[in-house]
């Protein structure tokens, strides 16, 4: 893979947005070419470095942080282009003074933020979520969501490796010690609403481990932190996004897990019947119109993202094309955004 690979999170996000956007604001005088702030979810950060240093259309100063971090700072104006590996909630609207009803089901808006943004959504890409290991566990390398379940949460919770709720052959009488995404990212969101059935509703009272603050629970913004993490401890296990499984290769071991009782092993071949796969978004304000300068540049540059070019690059980087999963999405958006 070409280029390299910078992680930036949490408030060190914002500093990074501001201080890039100051140093494209110099290189657009010289270029003659319009900046744009693309910030979110660190899912999305490894393709978005991809396509913006690839892209010469514009000046693009691309950073992370969370899909909440994303999609409040298109939300405020911040940023042109908020990443996320999670549908926008009502939540993200109440942060910005607006009402969560005005956000649907599918990630979509009724009506503008109070700020005056009408967040559109975009699908970029699919990413396939990796539940790993430590190279050393021989006893954990298939697992159900009902096992998940009892790792993860606070529902009848596997304290030891050999509880007898797991029923893991040749387990150890070892404390289950796990390192994931915290609360701000997208892949946290979408790997317990895949586990619990109310995730989201006010009817929910099952915890996660992180909620539940007994300390197993590790988290973190940075993907590469998790699996270092998970590299160094023997009774470690998480989840992150399946390209960085592809960029670190044989440094943790992937989980085949199973929805009831088919396994499947995260991969480019499995992406149809892997039970935790999930679109990727970019969100803008609105469909961008070429009727000015900025509008332009955000149009050419999401054209470039689901051009065959653009889409080319999405398995160099480890995450999967729109065609293979929908070969008609990325022509539909296309449509949408010409209209």
């Amino acid at each position: 893979m070409k280029g390299y690979r910078k992680y930036i999170t949490g408030g060190i996000a914002v500093f990074a947005v501001a201080l890039m956007a100051i140093v494209a604001g110099c290189l657009e005088g010289s270029s003659g070419k319009e900046n744009l702030i693309q910030t979110g979810s660190s899912t999305v950060l490894p393709l978005a470095t991809k396509w913006a240093e690839e892209y010469d259309g514009a000046n693009i100063a691309v950073s992370g942080g969370g899909s909440s971090h994303g999609l409040n700072a298109l939300l405020n104006g911040e940023a042109d282009l908020g990443d996320a590996s999670r549908l926008m909630k009502g939540s993200d609207y109440e942060k910005v003074g607006g009402n969560a009803g005005d956000v649907n089901s599918d990630g979509t808006a009724k009506k503008a933020a109070p700020t005056g943004v009408w967040p559109y959504k975009w699908v970029v890409a699919y990413d396939v979520l990796a539940t790993v290991v430590n190279n050393d566990n021989t006893w954990a390398t298939e697992l159900t969501f009902d096992q998940l379940y009892h790792i993860f949460t606070t529902d009848n919770t596997a304290i030891y490796w050999d509880d007898p709720i797991l029923n893991l052959t040749g387990a150890p009488h070892e404390k289950i010690e796990i390192y994931a995404p915290d609360e701000a990212s997208g892949t946290y969101d979408y790997f317990f609403e895949s586990l619990i059935s109310d995730w989201g509703k006010d009817t929910r009272t099952v915890k996660t481990r992180l909620e539940a603050g007994d300390g197993v629970y590790h988290p973190s913004a940075d993907d590469n932190v998790i699996m270092n993490a998970i590299k160094a401890n023997k009774n470690a296990i998480g989840f992150f996004g399946f390209a960085y499984l592809i960029e670190n290769p044989n440094v943790v071991k992937p989980v085949k897990i199973a929805e009831t009782d088919t396994f499947v092993e995260p991969s480019f071949a499995t992406v149809s019947t892997y039970p935790m796969a999930r679109p990727l978004f970019i969100y803008t304000n609105g469909i961008p119109k070429q009727d000015n300068d900025k509008g332009k540049a955000i149009y050419e540059y999401l054209e470039f993202i689901l051009s065959e070019e653009g889409q080319r690059m999405v398995p160099e980087v480890g995450y999967v094309r729109l065609s293979l999963v929908d070969p008609s999405l990325a022509a539909n958006q296309l449509a949408d955004l010409k209209a």
